[in-house]
């Protein structure tokens, strides 16, 4: 790497750094409202709100990094060309790919940076942040059962402690359950612990019975306990057991559906068809790389500006992206399809690079002059010297 390549990335990364912070935080905040409500609501304080909402940013970058690219780039070329920077190098004899390849450096670390984060960080951070939120919601239910006092939680469940322990424990509780409208429930317990697991909020109680009663039947009974456990799922959304959301899945759960679980068997298609997206997708900020060069040194050198061309090639932009979601959609219906997924990023990429190498072609030319004006040179001394 040249002098000439290090100053068109110094050039390059201020913008790149600044746009993909800038339109970060944008989208950002449009999603931190529903988390200020939660943690509001669950009385947390700002630490929980921060790491809740930073937890979402590795989702948004997939999508702001290839922006982020594309800006830099326009940006970048745009300001080479008001300099005359540009008719320097072709001067110099270097043609638009050699022009461009220090942004393309930067877009390969995109794409790798896209790829790391559709693989591991995204579904890691998803898996967190639902942790985050149950512990949340299994707090508040902690907090608002109050000693010496009926709490009801949702339709048909209603909890009395006798007194709060530390750590969510607590003594003497009577716990009605009629959820069930044909079964009613009534636990007593000495002892209770709130707990949040894998499959949904639970009180676990312990030294108690269970007094049910069946109202088609009539039947009483009552079973004495020294340890059982209540589902409290009215103290949280439902969950569905331990399905996982599509963006808290790594690629190889993606590709490889569990056909026992019944979402999971009704939504194949398109968990596959998120696997080949979120492999595709590192692709996209090369091509939008070169989709910006091509639209600033594609065509002939304009004084008027290349307002046009970016305009025109935002749009291409916008319109590759807006297709990749229709693409994902229809091969989530027919995972035969999932190929367009790949040919959204790939086709252009290597047909813009095809039109930035026609400079090979002129910069071979150019050495070529160039070898025959220093031959031209040394005849000339020559001939003067023999004279």
């Amino acid at each position: 790497m040249n002098r000439i390549d290090r100053y068109i990335l110094r050039q390059m990364i201020t913008p790149l750094i600044f746009g993909t912070i800038v339109i970060t935080l944008v989208v950002w905040l449009t999603q931190t409202l529903q988390r200020l409500e939660l943690v509001i609501e669950h009385g947390e304080g700002i630490a929980a709100f921060i790491w809740l909402t930073l937890l979402i940013i590795p989702s948004l970058l997939v999508i702001v990094l290839p922006f982020a690219v594309f800006g830099a780039t326009l940006y970048t070329l745009q300001r080479l060309h008001a300099d005359s920077e540009i008719s320097v190098m072709f001067a110099a004899g270097y043609s638009k790919l050699r022009i461009v390849s220090p942004v393309v450096i930067v877009a390969f670390a995109a794409a790798l940076a896209t790829l790391w984060i559709n693989v591991d960080l995204m579904p890691r951070s998803y898996r967190e942040l639902k942790r985050q939120v149950a512990e949340i919601r299994a707090d508040l239910a902690a907090m608002a059962l109050r000693a010496g006092e009926f709490t009801k939680f949702g339709d048909g469940f209603t909890v009395y402690v006798e007194q709060s322990l530390p750590n969510g424990a607590f003594r003497g509780l009577i716990v009605n359950d009629y959820r069930d409208p044909d079964d009613e429930e009534t636990y007593m317990a000495r002892y209770g612990l709130l707990r949040d697991t894998e499959d949904g909020p639970y009180l676990f109680l312990s030294d108690g019975n269970i007094q049910s009663y069946d109202r088609k039947t009539g039947a009483a009974d009552i079973v004495v306990f020294e340890q059982t456990a209540v589902n409290v799922e009215s103290l949280a959304p439902q969950r569905n057991g331990v399905q996982l959301e599509v963006t808290e899945r790594y690629p190889h759960e993606l590709f490889n559906p569990d056909m026992t679980n019944e979402w999971d068997r009704r939504n194949a298609g398109r968990l596959i068809a998120e696997g080949h997206a979120r492999l595709a997708s590192p692709f996209y900020p090369i091509a939008y790389v070169l989709l910006a060069a091509y639209a600033l040194l594609g065509g002939p050198y304009s004084r008027r500006g290349y307002l046009t061309r970016i305009a025109v090639a935002v749009g291409a932009a916008s319109g590759l992206r807006i297709a990749a979601f229709v693409a994902q959609s229809a091969a989530g219906e027919n995972v035969a399809l999932v190929w367009t997924l790949y040919a959204l990023p790939i086709v252009p990429t290597f047909i813009l690079f095809a039109l930035l190498s026609d400079g090979f072609r002129g910069e071979r030319a150019i050495a070529r002059l160039r070898r025959q004006t220093r031959r031209r040179r040394r005849r000339k001394r020559f001939a003067v010297s023999g004279a």
